[in-house]
């Protein structure tokens, strides 16, 4: 059996426990508010400050996977990857004026809510429900990556991880609701950028050179743009690991979705009280976003140098070298704030996956279907009652993965990784419903139905191609798919007739500015009206 990478102190069980008692006392904290509406559990009653938001947006969509992953591929690829942190930003800025400006036209809770503005309710509920399947099905396979990392570093039991950080994200998130998740991202941020910070010091420190020297002698010995050396790393070939265009792809396929239809961002940038507010959450997002990307990878380069001047043991490789470095080289209690780092950045996807959840369950299909009528209290308990099972489902599926042998659980994470392929629909379903004035809801189920059907012959070719000499990219299979989508409905919009004025008053980039009488909150769209702006702060 091999050792544990890290063996910890009291003092380090002392920082971790520490951690772990804050946010629980912060979801108490916020558990004690008189006000027990949907839109302060659930959106924080819209008045959140934007610097504290745009933290959160960064740190929900950060998993302890990425501190992991990004400083080994620094290390053992170098440092190309690094062009798509750049376009990321970017991506992100795009896609938010996009899309982002509708929801707060219309007040929603989940932009669910305006595809049954801008199609009907059957596009609303298809959309919801496959963001539900596709975020627990994500929690599942995040926590079961996260333990397998813990599980290496510090030779903790796959379930006693899992069951940890569910059991303690469950219990702030249920009794603060969208506060305390957001207050607690504050916290974890924080533990996660000063690990990464201290890290980056320390071992620059024992560097004989100084930053600079460092980044040259990493470049000088093949971790620096490596790939873009390689004139194929610009060819259009399906067989490429990795190709340009395929980062870019994943960039603006990524921000597309966070902006557009992933409910963990979008209620975030909801809880500000306008959107100009929501803006500059964003700005902040992207000021933290581009400055860290960088640190993570430069982490990576410092680790391989530190270690080209100071031999590995023998078994210790690329995805494992941060925690060695940490273990042999920091004093305590600095293991115990790396691990807590480690759990902030698993808790706070938790947090935000159940709560996002919980809201989309609550909106979209307890109060759209099945208790119309219900109270505002009736919605909380439910919300809360959502929070626990969704939770719990995951932790569940985390523990059922990690506790099968080795085989099984590659293969599960194999098979979930390309069943998400399937999920690629959901931002092209709101970027057709933003451009176009023609696109209708059959146009979009005919359009739903073609490119699952793409998808699947990609993942057949896919299986088939494994073990040749020339496998598929596993990159692409969502591509053509989301070609389809996106080709398709420009097509079909061509072919359908122009929609009528007030149905599409206010939900397209060319109506923005027209009346429209209707607004997909809670009940029949046709029951609420568009509420006033009365500044020009509030008016996207």
């Amino acid at each position: 059996m091999i050792a544990p990478l890290i063996a910890f102190a009291s003092l380090d069980y002392t920082v971790m426990a520490a951690y772990l008692l804050i946010v629980v006392a912060i979801g108490y904290w916020f558990s004690r508010s008189k006000d027990q509406g949907t839109e302060n559990y659930l959106l924080g009653g819209r008045r959140m400050a934007w610097w504290l938001v745009g933290i959160s947006y960064y740190i929900s969509l950060l998993s302890a996977l990425s501190l992991v992953a990004v400083p080994g591929e620094a290390y053992n690829h170098g440092v190309s990857m690094l062009v798509q942190n750049a376009i990321a930003p970017f991506a992100s800025l795009l896609a938010f004026f996009l899309f982002v400006r509708f929801y707060f036209r219309s007040r929603v809770f989940t932009p669910y809510q305006y595809l049954e503005e801008r199609f009907d309710v059957r596009i609303r509920l298809l959309a919801a429900g496959l963001f539900m399947m596709m975020r627990t099905l994500y929690l599942a396979v995040v926590l079961y990556a996260s333990a397998k990392i813990f599980e290496g570093a510090a030779d903790w039991p796959a379930w006693f991880s899992i069951s940890l950080v569910g059991f303690i994200g469950i219990l702030y998130t249920t009794m603060g609701g969208i506060r305390a998740v957001i207050w607690t991202d504050l916290v974890q941020f924080i533990i996660v950028v000063g690990g990464l910070v201290l890290i980056l010091w320390v071992s620059i420190a024992r560097l004989p050179m100084d930053m600079w020297g460092m980044v040259a002698y990493s470049f000088k010995h093949g971790r620096g743009f490596e790939y873009f050396k390689n004139p194929e790393f610009f060819a259009l070939d399906p067989y490429l690991r990795l190709s340009f265009w395929v980062m870019v792809y994943s960039a603006i396929s990524s921000e597309m979705f966070n902006n557009s239809s992933d409910q963990i961002s979008i209620q975030r940038l909801l809880t500000t009280s306008s959107y100009q507010k929501a803006k500059r959450s964003l700005f902040t997002y992207i000021a933290i976003v581009l400055p860290l990307g960088p640190v993570m990878y430069l982490t990576g380069l410092a680790m391989f140098t530190y270690y080209e001047h100071h031999p590995l043991p023998e078994g210790i490789t690329g995805d494992t070298v941060l925690f060695h470095f940490v273990a042999t080289q920091l004093p305590a209690p600095v293991p115990g704030l790396i691990v807590a780092a480690m759990l902030a950045a698993v808790m706070s996807t938790l947090d935000s996956g159940i709560n996002s959840l919980a809201t989309v369950a609550t909106k979209d299909f307890y109060l759209r279907i099945f208790r119309k009528t219900s109270t505002e209290a009736q919605q909380v308990r439910f919300s809360r009652i959502m929070t626990i099972g969704v939770g719990v489902l995951a932790v569940g599926a985390g523990i059922l993965i990690a506790t099968a042998n080795q085989r099984i659980g590659q293969t599960m994470v194999e098979v979930t990784s390309l069943w998400f392929a399937f999920f690629n629909v959901l931002w092209p379903i709101f970027l057709l419903g933003v451009i176009s004035r023609r696109v209708n809801a059959r146009n979009i189920l005919i359009l739903v139905i073609g490119s699952w059907l793409v998808t699947s012959a990609m993942v057949v070719w896919f299986l088939l191609s494994r073990g040749t000499e020339k496998p598929l990219s596993f990159m692409l299979i969502s591509v053509p798919g989301v070609a389809f989508m996106l080709v398709g409905g420009l097509i079909l919009s061509r072919f359908s007739p122009r929609l009528p004025r007030d149905k599409v008053a206010g939900l397209t980039l060319w109506t923005l500015n027209h009346k429209n009488s209707q607004v997909a909150e809670n009940a029949p769209v046709t029951d609420r009206k568009l509420p006033e702006y009365t500044t020009t702060e509030d008016a996207p």
